[in-house]
């Protein structure tokens, strides 16, 4: 599991939160239409988005954290876009 902590503002406002995003390894699917491919969840705190947990799907474990890390990447603009400022970004793993 990996965990990315990042401090979010508002440019209007005066507070800042601290927040994480939250990706999981690659898991196998056991099971369904979808099984034999590879799963990761991801955890992104974007304010007023109704789903917080997202899974990406893809057919090998690698090309599944590069699917990911890109879909982060691409919330994280978004919010840079919605008028937020991303800073003092830190990741570590979670053992």
């Amino acid at each position: 599991m990996l965990k990315i902590s990042f401090w979010l503002k508002k440019i209007d406002g005066k507070e800042s939160n601290l927040e994480n995003v939250i990706i999981d390894s690659p898991k196998k699917v056991l099971e369904g239409e979808l099984m034999g491919t590879y799963s990761c969840e991801v955890y992104l705190p974007i304010p007023a988005m109704e789903r917080k947990k997202h899974i990406i799907y893809s057919s090998n474990p690698i090309d599944t954290l590069c699917l990911t890390s890109e879909f982060v990447k691409s919330q994280l603009q978004f919010l840079i876009n919605r008028g937020y400022t991303v800073s003092e970004m830190e990741s570590g793993e979670n053992p």
